[in-house]
């Protein structure tokens, strides 16, 4: 940067008058672009580029789409089918009582079915059901598609807080090492004293890498989720969100208890279709046009029209229909029973979610609390036992991981906190908390 600076700075003297002016706003752009900070990733914004891409979320929506699609074919039934019939053939070396010597037919016919004892409106209801619950399970799909990003993200976070942790700690141990190490020289200390806090600085290091692992392994899961780079450093901290203990209505608009809800409705109106099976049936036929042998006289001479009632009312099949409609009364009773299991998986859930969110939130008060006293307490220790005093090098080590557990409590209850508000917003099918 600074070499950078000196050289535009030379490049503006010697240019002078005409191009300095040039040169001038190259300077400033190039000084406003150094004090740019690095590209910032917001836990929302990494939402947004996960939904955008995630493959389950895509499957989802594609869902939905034929879900549609067959809400409009089962509506379609009700509508008259338009048909266009046509035929040529000769027979040569037959019978022409039994063959007529060929046939021709140019027909246009119409269907319709007047009764189907409610076929078509189980059908349509059905299809209806299952369009709810294919859009169910697409927000469903978000909400788990936000959630993977945000336990990413929030564990990335802690890492980071972590390895920063974990670094002091180690700076802390080497300086404290080197000053066992001169005083060891000059005899004040025993030998065995620089051993152990060399074994310390070796715990910590280990410590360190461990949170560098997490944090590495986290950022990884992240920029796959969102198909972009990120680093330790683009990571912002959220704002703070409290934990809101779901309501019945809230459970109840949840996508998960909605999708089973409408796959019992489904199944229901299923039922439905299987019992239409022993109700009489109307359909009419209307057909216009031509019939008869040779092309010219059938087109010329017997042009006609028919139309032809169907009634059918089925009268035994051997149990048939019955065994369909018990299999269809049994799924629907599956799908009520599912309905409540998952009403009741979700109330444990929600209940967990809220017990670890109000226990992070009490550990959360507590290591901010007590961090300064940790903290205050290793000083004096540590100023004690260089000092002369009557402590043992193991009280200042402990006393350091007792300051050090104590500012990693923080970073771990924030966590569970997080978590526990974005596993209910997942529960619940919310993509923002």
């Amino acid at each position: 940067m600074e070499r950078r600076t000196r050289y535009l700075w030379t490049v503006l003297q010697d240019t002078g008058g005409r191009n300095g002016a040039v040169v001038a706003l190259c300077l400033t752009a190039t000084l406003c672009a150094a004090r740019t900070p690095a590209d910032t990733l917001s836990v929302d914004s990494c939402v947004g580029l996960a939904l955008a891409r995630a493959p389950a979320a895509r499957a989802a929506a594609f869902d939905v789409d034929a879900a549609a699609a067959r809400l409009r074919a089962a509506r379609a039934a009700y509508a008259p089918r338009l048909l266009a019939e046509g035929e040529y053939g000769r027979s040569q070396g037959f019978d022409e009582v039994v063959t007529n010597g060929g046939s021709t037919a140019a027909l246009l016919t119409v269907e319709t079915t007047l009764l189907d004892g409610g076929l078509r409106d189980a059908q349509v209801a059905s299809a209806q059901a299952r369009l709810k619950s294919a859009a169910a399970l697409e927000q469903q799909r978000r909400a788990d598609v936000a959630l993977a990003v945000r336990t990413a993200y929030f564990v990335a976070l802690a890492a980071r807080s972590e390895t920063e942790i974990q670094g002091d700690n180690l700076r802390v141990l080497r300086e404290s090492v080197g000053l066992l190490q001169r005083q060891e020289a000059i005899g004040l200390v025993p030998h065995n004293d620089v051993l152990r806090g060399q074994l310390a600085v070796e715990a910590a290091q280990t410590a360190q890498r461990a949170a560098a692992a997490q944090l590495d392994s986290a950022r990884r899961e992240l920029a796959a989720l969102i198909d972009a780079d990120v680093t330790a450093a683009s990571l912002t901290e959220p704002a703070p969100a409290a934990f809101h203990e779901a309501t019945a209505a809230m459970i109840d608009a949840s996508p998960v208890i909605t999708d089973a809800r409408a796959a019992l409705e489904a199944a229901r109106h299923d039922a439905d279709a299987m019992r239409s099976e022993w109700r009489g049936h109307v359909t009419l036929t209307a057909s216009g046009g031509a019939l008869g042998v040779q092309p010219g006289p059938t087109f010329r001479d017997n042009g006609g029209g028919q139309f032809l009632f169907g009634v059918s009312v089925p009268l035994f099949d051997g149990g048939a229909v019955a065994a369909r409609i018990a299999a269809a009364v049994a799924a629907a009773n599956s799908a009520a029973a599912d309905l409540q299991q998952a009403r009741q998986t979700i109330t444990i859930a929600l209940a967990r979610a809220s017990v670890e969110a109000r226990r992070a939130q009490a550990d959360l008060t507590a290591g901010q609390r007590t961090v300064p006293t940790a903290e205050e307490d290793f000083q004096l220790m540590r100023a004690r036992y260089f000092g002369g005093g009557n402590v043992r090098l193991l009280e200042v080590l402990d006393a350091l991981s007792q300051s050090v557990e104590s500012r990693l409590n923080v970073p771990r209850a924030l966590l569970t906190c997080r978590l526990a508000v974005a596993t209910e917003a997942q529960i619940l099918g919310e993509v923002t908390p």
